[in-house]
């Protein structure tokens, strides 16, 4: 999806709401790349839950350079690079974990963050849905009870935001498209379900996870000797700025709404 126009203001606007709304100092914000090397990938057990979903970013073979800048050969989708060594990123909070990799932590700590993410999709694309996407995601890592609270306090932004922007919304239960819905992380996530999907007229714009310990334990993050809990609320941007053309149609309305809901000293949860 291209952002055009007045629409890129928009969408500028929408980041400088959620930035007060969840009121982090600028040192604890990151914009990350969107490439992992392969070992990081498989490391997060991606591959093995969403084989379906994964991209990965290969390169033109040495031994094929000279065939292709001569003009006698052309790539195609039987053109099969014979190595790769990167995968894209499927998804913003995945960096955080990866970079805290082995830390331990001094205290709680709540990390913004949004980078482009990547994912071979198996449902029909259309203007809410892209192979490429911009995740903004606020991470919480810390106690079990801190990432529940940033869940609660991840409720409230999208619940003041929605009601100011006058959009109809509801909550669902996620079911993540695993490839193996037989697997043993499946089976968990539905047994107890740690995912909540924020939507509009059938479509998620933004998802709120609690994935217990899982990543404090997998990375060895830890929070005085115990392994972090953390939590993350996300927003794909691209799907927020179709859902406010469908509302406003204008771009220049949906800013008048942002920029007053910016101005109102009360629109923000406390912690």
């Amino acid at each position: 999806m291209n952002i055009t126009g007045n629409w890129y203001y928009v969408r500028r606007d929408l980041e400088t709401v959620l930035d007060a709304l969840f009121q982090l100092p600028p040192e604890d914000y990151i914009e990350f790349d969107s490439l992992l090397n392969v070992e990081e990938l498989d490391a997060l057990g991606y591959v093995r839950n969403f084989p379906h979903l994964t991209c990965l970013m290969c390169a033109v073979d040495e031994g094929d350079h000279k065939l292709f800048s001569g003009g006698k050969k052309s790539l195609s989708h039987a053109y099969s690079p014979s190595s790769t060594s990167m995968g894209l990123l499927p998804a913003t909070c995945y960096k955080v974990y990866l970079d805290l990799r082995g830390q331990t932590l001094p205290a709680p700590r709540v990390v913004g963050c949004i980078a482009k993410c990547f994912r071979h999709e198996d449902k029909p694309l259309d203007h809410y849905r892209g192979f490429n996407f911009t995740m903004k995601e606020y991470v919480c890592l810390g106690s079990a009870d801190c990432a529940k609270r940033h869940i609660e306090k991840g409720s409230a932004v999208v619940d003041r935001l929605m009601q100011a922007l006058d959009i109809p919304f509801s909550y669902e239960v996620a079911s993540d498209p695993f490839f193996d819905m037989a697997s043993s992380v499946a089976t968990f996530a539905q047994i107890l379900p740690t995912k909540r999907e924020v939507t509009f007229d059938g479509h998620a714009v933004a998802s709120l996870n609690y994935h217990r310990n899982y990543f404090g334990r997998k990375f060895n993050i830890s929070l005085s000797d115990t392994p972090i809990h953390s939590s993350c609320v996300a927003f794909g941007l691209e799907r927020w700025i179709a859902m406010l053309r469908e509302r406003f149609g204008d771009p220049g309305q949906a800013r008048a709404v942002l920029a007053d809901l910016l101005a109102q000293p009360d629109t923000v949860p406390a912690s």
